[in-house]
């Protein structure tokens, strides 16, 4: 898995003669190479629980380019597997973050066209791919990675990310150079002082764009590379994206529908075939290999294909050999909560009884919350409405205690197969005119539109578990919405609801912007967005407005890759992988959310149900979708309530400086003693931000304008303009 973070100088930043206190240009170099040492141990040093079984860097002439790694052994463990890696001729260089599937077959091909490898690693690869296939050895990556490469030859450098991106990059431009990172935190040994990005936080732009919290500091986004040519040009390039079929093709002068002409059951085989294969690629390993077991349907379809592999077909389980009784699970137990509608667990109790597997709890009490608040918040690097983050923290704490480096998980499904209920709306939201099934009819049209006024109107469907996620779209989330086809944009929880907490000058400062319509332009391009127009179902553009702001921008940060690496764990995500999703992407709308006319009502991904059949348990087979969530409700004066106030102070909050302490101070009462879960989840945010700022030392956020009332006619406001939104949830 690991961690990288590298330095490049850009161009016309070379040191002077005096540089450094030099007496000469030479002297400059070695002053500056001894400083860079020690600012990369210190940055490599931040992210050691990345990679905590090496580390290493490497420096190029001049010191223009240097690259760090941590490692977390999983293939090769031996030391002819440390980064950097260097191509023979010492001109191409690398260090890698995550996994390269089939790199076994893809280096007996490159071995045969004559390159040659110093270890066993599926990293070591990337060179070789690169010097074959230049920048189209993107399409020989197959898994969950990030890296860097630096070709000295052509002055260039390329940092990429995933597909779907489950590994992180960051990079921000400071004082003549460019830092590229797997986490932000790497970059504070640099010199690098943070500031809050006030317009990325008002306008969700941390979770829906480029941008993060912090000024200056971007992400490369999912299927993308950044370049820099020549130290002095960047770029970001995209490799890949998600597509699905065309509702509609012309046919000389005609406009006609696309129809399905497979048979269900071969579209069942086909998704079976692709998900045991994603499920067997991610077993191997050198290290033992566990599974992160909920109740749900995700993570317990692996965990029986798991089992299937081990004794149907002999697959190895990482380095412990083809035993079921060596299968691992973990699980989150929630205590201290309002009866068991967040908890789970017995039902994840029940799959591994089935599957006879050993599986192991993490019981979050509001002890355990507290303890894991701060490094939980350091480790995302943004605030959440949902304390689910931390139970993963200690999930990944208790996966390591049991010697396990390895996790499946079941991130992605929902965002593939349609398993979220704000998406029912948007599948009857217009005929699937490429249905043609004769064993199940088309829905029919007067039936959908009845279905669909129900959806909307918030009839249909078990709200139960996400009542406290529902609020209603402002009046500017139809602007955003006329430029997607209508379709439901992913709702966000506003800080600024009913009572805003922004400080006064923010709004003057920054205008007021819907983040949904911040959203839709900066993250859906031209493109893009004519296919959502007038290409696609409007489920499958759902779906790709899901995978992009909520699926990578939340939940492989907040309940994956972060923390996950937290206590240093590597996750893999078989629904992830693209051999899958590409085939997934191109089935009907009508075998991922079916109809069923004897319930009147619709299932769920029907077609992920029907390949994992049998591999999973019929509770399971049955069971509706439920959120993977943490409580809103506890105690008053518990462990969590005086943590979490100790954090609301109005030094705190002043601290930040985009928040005021008056619209905030009421927070904890509102959502501890009153049991408000919007206030509570507003709450559970602020204190994060207070972490974030202790733990980052965030300079505080400041007006670039001096605003004072009265004077060349400005007015300070003190109360909200319509439609105003700020720090949300998706």
């Amino acid at each position: 898995m690991c961690g990288i973070s590298c330095v490049i100088t850009l161009k016309g930043n070379a040191p002077k003669s005096n540089s450094y206190g030099a007496k000469n240009l030479a002297q400059a170099y070695e002053l500056e190479r001894a400083l860079l040492s020690e600012q990369m141990d210190g940055s490599l040093e931040a992210i050691k629980h990345r990679g905590p079984d090496d580390r290493g860097y490497w420096f190029s002439d001049y010191n223009r380019v240097a690259l760090g790694h941590v490692r977390l052994s999983i293939l090769d463990l031996s030391p002819e597997a440390q980064q950097p890696f260097h191509d023979p001729e010492n001109t191409v260089h690398a260090v890698v973050c995550g996994e390269f599937y089939d790199w076994e077959d893809i280096r007996d091909d490159l071995m045969k066209k004559g390159y040659t490898f110093g270890s066993h690693c599926d990293s070591e690869i990337l060179l070789a791919l690169y010097q074959e296939y230049g920048m189209s050895m993107m399409e020989y990556l197959r898994g969950e990675f990030a890296f860097v490469l630096y070709d000295s030859k052509a002055e260039t450098i390329v940092a990429a990310r995933d597909r779907y991106g489950v590994k992180p990059l960051f990079y921000t431009v400071h004082d003549g150079r460019i830092f590229i990172a797997s986490e932000m935190k790497a970059f504070l040994a640099f010199g690098w002082q943070p500031e809050w990005d006030v317009q990325s936080l008002i306008e969700c732009g941390y979770l829906t764009d480029t941008r993060t919290l912090f000024q200056g500091v971007s992400r490369i986004q999912a299927g993308r590379y950044l370049s820099l040519q020549s130290y002095r040009t960047i770029t970001q390039t995209e490799y890949w994206n998600i597509e699905y079929p065309d509702k509609v093709f012309q046919a000389q002068r005609h406009f006609l529908h696309e129809t399905e002409t497979r048979s269900e059951q071969e579209m069942i085989e086909g998704v079976r075939e692709r998900l045991l294969d994603a499920v067997s690629v991610r077993l191997r390993a050198d290290v033992p290999v566990g599974i992160f077991l909920s109740g749900g349907l995700d993570s317990s379809a692996i965990a029986g294909m798991i089992k299937h592999l081990i004794v149907e077909k002999g697959v190895r389980l990482g380095n412990e050999g083809s035993a079921t009784a060596n299968i691992k699970c973990f699980s989150i137990k929630f205590l201290d909560g309002p009866g068991d509608e967040f908890d789970e667990e017995p039902i994840a109790q029940r799959t591994a009884e089935w599957l006879g597997v050993k599986k192991h709890v993490v019981r979050m009490t509001e002890e355990e919350f507290v303890k894991n608040y701060s490094d939980a918040a350091w480790f995302c690097e943004h605030p959440l409405s949902d304390l689910n983050f931390i139970a993963k923290v200690a999930l990944s704490r208790i996966t390591r205690a049991n010697g396990v480096k390895v996790i499946l998980t079941g991130e992605g499904s929902d965002e593939q197969f349609a398993g979220y209920g704000q998406l029912l709306a948007d599948f009857l939201r217009e005929p699937d005119q490429s249905w043609t099934s004769q064993s199940l009819p088309r829905l029919p049209n007067n039936l959908r539109l009845k279905l669909l006024a129900e959806e909307e109107q918030g009839k249909s469907g078990d709200q139960k578990t996400i009542k406290n996620f529902r609020i209603a779209d402002p009046p500017s989330a139809a602007y955003a919405r006329k430029q997607i086809n209508n379709v439901s944009i992913i709702s966000m929880t506003s800080l600024m609801n009913a009572q805003p907490l922004l400080s006064p000058w923010v709004q003057q400062e920054f205008g007021v912007q819907d983040p949904r319509v911040v959203g839709v332009h900066n993250l859906l391009t031209g493109t893009v967005r004519k296919k959502i127009q007038l290409k696609w179902h409007t489920l499958h553009s759902a779906l790709y407005i899901w995978q992009k702001f909520f699926l990578q921008n939340i939940l492989l940060t907040a309940l994956g890759d972060r923390v996950e690496m937290a206590n240093s764990i590597e996750g893999r995500q078989p629904f992830l992988d693209h051999n899958l999703t590409e085939y997934v992407n191109g089935l009907p709308p009508s075998v991922k959310l079916r109809y069923d006319p004897e319930t009147n009502s619709l299932n769920e991904k029907w077609i992920l149900k029907e390949a994992a059949k049998p591999f999973i348990t019929e509770e399971l087979y049955k069971r509706r979708k439920h959120p993977f969530s943490a409580p809103v409700t506890y105690a008053v004066d518990g462990p969590l309530h005086r943590y979490i106030g100790s954090l609301m102070s109005k030094e705190n909050i002043d601290q930040l400086g985009f928040l005021d302490w008056e619209k905030c101070k009421s927070l904890v009462e509102d959502g501890f003693v009153h049991k408000n879960a919007v206030e509570m989840r507003k709450l559970f945010m602020v204190s994060q931000l207070v972490e974030l700022s202790r733990r980052f030392g965030v300079k505080r956020a400041e007006p670039e304008y001096a605003l004072r009332p009265n004077e060349a006619g400005i007015q300070e406001s003190q109360e909200p303009l319509a439609g105003t939104s700020s720090l949300s949830r998706l």
